[in-house]
Order: C-alpha cells, then structure tokens, then sequence
C-alpha cells in the first residue's frame, strides 16, 4: 500500500527554540573534533613561529564557535533548576573572580559591592549562569581593565537585587526594547545571546533583568530575585 504524506505551511515552520536547539547539537560534534586536531597542530608546530601562530589563531576561533553553541543549547532548551540553599553573594563573589583571572578571557577589573552574604532558597548554578552572562557583556562592551562593579543588595521584601555596572559607551535609547532578542545585538562578530539566555534563566528563577543605560556614560543591569519564601525550602 502506498502512503502518502502532504506538505503543510505549519509542518516547515518548526519552533524556533527547537530549531536552535538542533542546530546547535548537530554543530557540536564537528566543532569539538576540529578543536581536537587544532591542538594537535600547536603541538606539531614545533619551533615554526608563523605556523603556531595561525594554529593558535585556528584554536581560538573554534573554542570562540564552541561558546556560541553552548549559548545556543542554554537558549534552546528549557532551564533545568535545582533549587537549593543558596547564597547570592557568594555566587557573585566567584563570578568576579573568574573574570579577574581572566578564566573567561580578557582579565577584568571587578569591584564587589554590598552586603558579604545573602542566604537565599534557589538555583545557585543558575544565578551563576545569569551573572557570568552580565558581567561577560559589561566586559565586551568596554575597555581594558574592563572595570566593572558588582553591587549585592537585599531588596528589603525579602528578595535580592545583584547590579552589573559598567563605564562603557552605553546603549542608545531606540535600542533598549530589542536588547533581550535572540541574536541582538551583535557585537564583535558575537551572535548576541547572553542577555537572551539571562533573562530566559532570570524569568525561570521567578525574576527579572532590568537594564538602564545612559550613552557615553554606561550601563547597569540588575537581576531581580524574587522575596524568599520558607515555604518553598525543602
């Protein structure tokens, strides 16, 4: 018997979310075996300078490729929490010092602010996830030493307020109602997932960004963490 299937305006427009999501898987392999053999070639390199020079060059492309794919999975799928005792301030702690040793790559002048401890009942990986994506954008959009100040503060209702400030150029005002859109801005050759994927891991914590720019002066943006609920510890 033969079957028969009919093509459907519905059935060619997939979710966009699955779509990134099976994007993203099917790069993933070939990107990390050609990771995989760009080292080998560094290795191999021996004493030529021009030849470790533009393995070295290959490296950092795909290890920059392999990050926007990683962002593209974070973005594709539905936040996995764990919810837990956590302390904000200590997760905002070892944010900025990751970027002050330059783990994250160019190396950071990150100043913490606020209060030294800030117990709260949630998702301690996933406040990380937020706070890396933060202070990752404040760095890309300024200057060497990338100063950037952390400031933790309770809200006083219970919930918890972590602000990323930076000194850069800003953010024009027409563009602040897109700044949350997958894939904008771009900047730098980056595809302009990071708020996209704070915000996603934001909203699933209960919360919010808020981001306030002025240009020429900076920018500031703050995740809102909800009150603290007993009710919801375990």
């Amino acid at each position: 018997m033969t079957a028969t299937v009919r093509s459907s305006p519905a059935a060619s427009a997939p979710d966009t979310e699955w779509l990134v999501n099976q994007i993203a898987h099917a790069l993933r392999n070939p990107i990390f075996a050609a990771t995989v053999q760009a080292e080998a070639l560094v290795l191999k390199a021996g004493g030529d300078e021009g030849l470790t020079r533009s393995a070295a060059m290959v490296q950092g492309q795909l290890k920059r490729l392999a990050d926007d794919i990683e962002e593209m999975l974070l973005l594709g799928r539905s936040p996995r929490l764990n919810p837990r005792a956590a302390d904000v301030a200590l997760v905002a702690k070892e944010v900025a010092e990751s970027f002050r040793r330059g783990l994250k790559g160019d190396a950071a002048s990150v100043e913490l602010c606020g209060v030294a401890s800030l117990p709260r009942f949630g998702d301690p990986d996933a406040i990380r996830i937020i706070l890396d994506r933060l202070v990752r954008n404040a760095v890309e959009h300024t200057e060497p030493p990338h100063a950037i100040s952390l400031d933790i503060a309770d809200a006083g209702d219970g919930g918890a307020v972590v602000s990323v400030r930076d000194r850069g150029d800003g953010i024009a005002p027409e563009l602040l109602d897109r700044i949350f859109l997958p894939f904008f801005p771009q900047h730098r050759g980056r595809p302009g997932l990071g708020l996209a994927v704070a915000a996603k891991y934001a909203h699933a914590l209960g919360g919010y960004l808020e981001i306030s720019s002025e240009p020429g002066t900076g920018t500031t943006a703050r995740l809102v963490l909800p009150p603290y609920s007993p009710a919801a510890a375990p």
